[in-house]
């Protein structure tokens, strides 16, 4: 009796440990996850002013192949935090930032919106005083082999 206990304790213990690449591998692309929490009463006003600055930005990045998606996503319900940006990147060498791209980015934005800087960088600083930073992770999905 003994025995057959210490074989199916043997048996089940193998099996408990997957293995990267075996049993699953991690996704190339790569997601840069900021997690903020927004003061009470002005997710609104975040959100508003956050499609004119963070919102323009990745969706000229987006536009010129840099970034493949971004997402916005809220809580209702969450008192903190209450506010997750995510900017996906086909994989970490799209993650690196040239000076080419930058100025690809700042020529677009300039050429289809030609904001007021002093306006936008305002609406930059103003988010200090609304919004808390939690956490800023770069993450990726993992795949599992079945």
């Amino acid at each position: 009796m003994k025995n057959i206990l210490l074989l199916v304790i043997t048996f089940s213990i193998s099996n408990v440990f997957a293995e990267i690449w075996k049993d699953y591998e991690p996704s190339e692309r790569q997601i840069q996850l900021t997690v903020i929490d927004v003061q009470a009463n002005y997710l609104d006003n975040y959100l508003v002013n956050l499609k004119r600055t963070w919102v323009r930005s990745v969706e000229a990045q987006k536009e010129l192949g840099h970034i493949v998606d971004y997402g916005v996503y809220v809580s209702d319900g969450a008192n903190s935090p209450n506010v997750w940006l995510t900017i996906e990147y086909e994989n970490m060498a799209a993650m690196e930032q040239t000076k080419e791209k930058y100025d690809a980015v700042n020529a677009l934005l300039a050429k289809r919106y030609g904001d007021d800087e002093e306006e936008l960088d305002k609406i930059s600083k103003g988010y200090e005083e609304i919004r808390r930073m939690v956490d800023n992770q770069r993450i990726n999905q993992v795949m599992f082999k079945m």
